[in-house]
């Protein structure tokens, strides 16, 4: 897992971190940087995905090597603060399906995002 999660430049690039993936679950940390913000000065809604599917891949390969091959999300709130924070909890899986619900929050406590995801098992 943790080698799957070193090879994720695109997670390095945008400045995410895994603070843990195991038995299904994943915390993933990212600091909100100017490059994150869109034309109105707020997160990108392309980050907030970004972290969210990132938790969502930590998560599913916790147990076993998965892709991702649903993924929906609902944006709540704008986020403030400076830092984002996304929680995947495993909610159901079977021998070749897992999925997941992620939720986004800010530093300020407020949910930014819910975000939900399908994983295939090979």
């Amino acid at each position: 897992m943790s080698e799957f999660i070193a090879k994720d430049s695109f997670a390095a690039l945008l400045g995410i971190e895994i603070i843990s993936a195991e038995n299904g679950n994943a915390v993933a940390e990212m600091t909100i940087k100017p490059e994150h913000h869109n034309g109105h000065g707020t997160v990108h809604g392309g980050v907030i995905f970004s972290l969210a599917d990132i938790a969502f891949a930590a998560a599913s390969n916790s147990n076993a090597t998965a892709i991702g091959i649903q993924t929906d999300i609902r944006y709540l709130n704008k986020p403030e603060g400076k830092t984002l924070r996304a929680e995947a909890q495993e909610i159901s899986a079977s021998r070749k399906l897992v999925s997941h619900q992620i939720t986004v929050t800010d530093d300020c406590g407020n949910k930014v995002a819910q975000f939900s995801g399908t994983a295939y098992r090979f």
